[in-house]
């Protein structure tokens, strides 16, 4: 089976048990992902432009994170799709995505700045007792 990866017209060959992004990334093609592959940033959605029919659809967890984006225009997430059969990839996206500075929940960065908390108090008048 193949794996073609567009606008790059790599083809390479593919295989069932990993990832479109374990392969892209195998073959230095880059996907831009900040979860490497936890499924739970979104950022290595891509399009199956052919072969939609030798992907599994998406479960539940990847559902959870596109939405219904994946109805409307077939968009996956890369680390989710395992491929049965030849696929074309479209990484128009991809492509257009810059390094992203999100952060996701629970996960340290070597870059992180200190972030602290500033404790106010608040005092609450209570006109209503006054008026009484």
């Amino acid at each position: 089976m193949k794996i073609k990866f567009m606008p790059q017209n790599i083809e390479v060959d593919g295989n069932p048990e990993k990832s479109l992004m374990q392969i892209a990334h195998e073959n230095q093609i880059d996907i831009k992902s900040i979860c490497n592959g936890k499924p739970s940033c979104a950022e290595c959605r891509v399009k199956i432009i052919e072969g939609t029919s030798n992907i599994p659809v998406p479960g539940k967890e990847e559902l959870n994170l596109i939405g219904t984006s994946y109805f409307i225009d077939g968009r996956r997430l890369s680390c989710q799709v395992h491929c049965y059969g030849s696929v074309t990839v479209d990484l128009t996206e991809q492509m257009g995505k810059t390094n992203t500075q999100k952060k996701i929940k629970g996960v340290r960065t070597a870059d992180q700045k200190d972030i602290h908390a500033k404790q106010d108090t608040f005092i609450l008048n209570d006109s209503q007792k006054d008026k009484k």
